[in-house]
């Protein structure tokens, strides 16, 4: 089975594999994503702005942790295509059961570091500024720090099985996850009235499930990089690899980490907790863009992966190209999107206060000005990844935020609050006339490789 899906990805059109990857992918992420979203959606209408509020305050920390988590994936899926590519089926064994070592060990690790220090965490992340986000707030970071494991755990076993030749399978469990946390959501928050330890309990319980099944996966006769415990042997190499070559994923989360804080705290500043919510309505909002863009780059993955370590230049080339003109095409549809309908999407996330509506609606419209370039640079650092150009990848996350965070700073003393909303877009058009610069090279470099070997 595993000689099958290797041909595939040598002989299949790319078009057709680009498709075939890149829609459950896209699914995947969104079904993913909606763990938070549908977190936002019920904080809003049931506990209302202190809840937005309090969580947007929360989050950056479980960023982190999803940034750990994007690491391990992202490492182990890019080193796995490769060794795949190259045939060497053994070694990328190694890499799969070194990842899931990787997600026990860091998944101890957090809660034993976080959950002595909460209060200092909150106090850092300025969440107890006023005594009802406090609450909220700790109760939230509690759960989600003690449940660590489990809110990296099925991004990476989405990941791997997509790797596996499985796509349809990581996006039914992720879309359970989804599901489950649909339901748990409405029994914790709606109908319990438990606010954001509800939420955070219902996400982890889904996340388990998930989790849970794809091991199954991977140590079941349907895995075609199975794992036997009579024959379970660690690549103690694979460990540094993975970190290495995810560690781009890992950085792009800090940034976005950083980012969240560091505009939280300019909100604080220069609005109020009602600022922070209009923003959390922003953040949701994007994330529902991102997640899509996200899961295109991630789809294309292991097709950059496979074509650079077979030596194929124009199906990477091709590869390369598809995911670039789709993502810009998604962008300026969401732009049109947010630009013409923002009360309606704030209205999501809103028990019905229209000052909260009208602050997200001019987050909406503000903060998300440059979607399609942001797009471009979330594709161009995965394509980069997927190519094994870390330096270049690293470089360009690197670079948001020694751009962003002067921006925040400077911004405002001009502009105020707007000043905040604006320093995303300008810092995503200057990365993303960056990035597209890189990626003509690429294309170029792929070009001449292709022509030399015809």
């Amino acid at each position: 089975m595993r000689a099958v899906h290797t041909h595939d990805l040598d002989t299949l059109p790319v078009s057709k594999l680009f498709w075939r990857y890149a829609i459950p992918s896209i699914a995947g992420m969104l079904v993913t994503g909606l763990y938070a979203i549908i977190d936002g959606v019920f904080v809003g209408h049931y506990v209302g702005s202190h809840g937005l509020a309090a969580i947007n305050l929360a989050y950056p920390l479980v960023m982190l942790q999803v940034g750990l988590g994007a690491m391990i994936s992202m490492g182990a899926a890019t080193r796995i295509a490769i060794q795949q590519g190259a045939g060497q089926q053994d070694a990328a064994r190694g890499t799969l059961l070194g990842a899931f070592l990787l997600l026990a060990g860091l998944g101890a690790a957090i809660p034993a570091l976080g959950l002595p220090n909460i209060d200092s965490l909150l106090a850092w992340l300025q969440a107890d500024v006023q005594p009802q986000v406090a609450e909220q707030a700790r109760a939230y970071l509690w759960w989600m720090l003690a449940g660590a494991a489990l809110t990296m755990g099925p991004m990476l076993v989405a990941y791997l099985a997509r790797n596996d030749g499985r796509p349809r399978f990581a996006t039914a469990l992720t879309s359970l996850g989804a599901v489950l946390n649909i339901g748990l959501d409405y029994l914790f928050v709606a109908r319990m009235g438990m606010g954001l330890e509800g939420a955070a309990i219902g996400t982890l319980i889904a996340e388990a499930v998930v989790l849970a099944i794809g091991l199954a996966y991977f140590f079941s006769r349907h895995a075609n990089l199975r794992l036997r415990w009579s024959r379970l042997r660690v690549d103690r190499g694979a460990l540094t690899a993975i970190a290495s070559l995810g560690a781009p994923s890992l950085l792009m989360e800090f940034n976005l980490a950083l980012l969240l804080f560091a505009h939280n705290r300019q909100l604080l500043v220069w609005g109020d907790d009602l600022s922070v919510a209009a923003y959390a309505v922003a953040g949701y909002s994007e994330s529902l863009f991102t997640l899509v863009i996200h899961g295109l780059a991630v789809g294309m993955q292991p097709l950059l992966g496979h074509a650079t370590g077979a030596g194929q230049p124009q199906r990477a080339k091709q590869a390369l190209l598809h995911g670039l003109k789709v993502s810009l095409a998604i962008g300026a549809a969401a732009l049109l999107a947010v630009q013409l309908f923002p009360a309606f999407i704030a209205g999501w996330y809103s028990d019905g206060s229209q000052e909260l509506i009208d602050a997200g609606s001019r987050a909406l419209r503000l903060h998300l000005l440059a979607m399609p370039l942001d797009g471009l640079v979330v594709v161009g650092c995965t394509a980069l990844q997927a190519m094994a150009l870390t330096r270049l990848a690293l470089g360009v996350t690197i670079g948001k935020t020694f751009l962003l965070l002067p921006s925040l700073v400077l911004l405002p003393h001009a502009l105020g609050v707007d000043g905040v909303w604006l320093a995303m877009p300008l810092v995503n058009t200057a990365l993303g006339l960056l990035v597209a610069g890189l990626l003509w090279r690429e294309l170029r470099r792929l070009s001449a490789q292709g022509g030399a070997a015809c």
